[in-house]
């Protein structure tokens, strides 16, 4: 078993949850990777740019972290909202679901960046079609209702429960890949900047 295998054995061990198949843990492999590295512009989510600012400000790489997880709330990262959204509708059709909604917000669609398609989604949609399972069936019938697009927090949440992960446990993962990509940028904000400078020259170096 791959060392990637191994690392998804024990997170998934913990959580009390028995993977379907192996399968599984090149999702959740996937699913991080998709939170950790961001390859187009502009998705980097706020709490990037508060891991930046607070190693800037020679804050230690465990306190930049704690800022930049109190970035991740209810209006940021909307897991727990489509995870629980899918598993009270995805018995239902999603004409019936559409139109009991006609006019509101449905989590895990639309994107504040993204206006079009986001490769993100197509690639888990692509490469995980052998997950696929009634709340992923569910999610793409209803996409093709809405007049936007899937979006990476509905495509994620569709999958992990069709592999049988608890809604309970969603978040665990895109907070999991969001800790490594803040390493990542804590990392490069002080090799860049060698000591605290003003915030406002700060921020026109990285808007350069």
């Amino acid at each position: 078993m791959s060392a990637k295998y191994n690392f998804f054995k024990t997170v998934l061990a913990d959580l009390e949850v028995e993977p379907k198949s192996e399968r599984v843990y090149d999702l959740c492999n996937a699913v991080c990777m998709n939170f950790i590295e961001f390859t187009e512009e502009p998705i980097e989510p706020p709490s990037s740019c508060v891991i930046a600012l607070a190693a800037n400000s020679g804050a230690e790489f465990q306190n930049a972290a704690a800022a930049g997880l109190s970035c991740i709330t209810d209006k940021h990262l909307l897991i727990n909202e489509i995870s629980n959204f899918i598993e009270e509708n995805y018995q239902d059709s999603a004409g019936n679901v559409y139109y009991s909604n006609y006019g509101k917000r449905i989590p895990g669609f639309g994107h504040p960046s993204i206006k079009g398609e986001d490769k993100r989604v197509t690639f888990l949609m692509n490469e995980f079609r052998d997950i696929f399972g009634p709340r992923t069936d569910f999610f793409l019938n209803l996409e093709r209702l809405v007049p936007v697009r899937m979006n990476i927090g509905g495509a994620m949440s569709c999958l992990l429960l069709d592999a049988g992960i608890p809604k309970e446990c969603i978040l665990y993962f895109p907070l999991m890949g969001r800790l490594f990509g803040w390493l990542k940028i804590f990392n490069e904000t002080n090799k860049k900047f060698n000591k605290v400078i003003p915030s406002n020259l700060f921020i026109e170096q990285c808007l350069k």
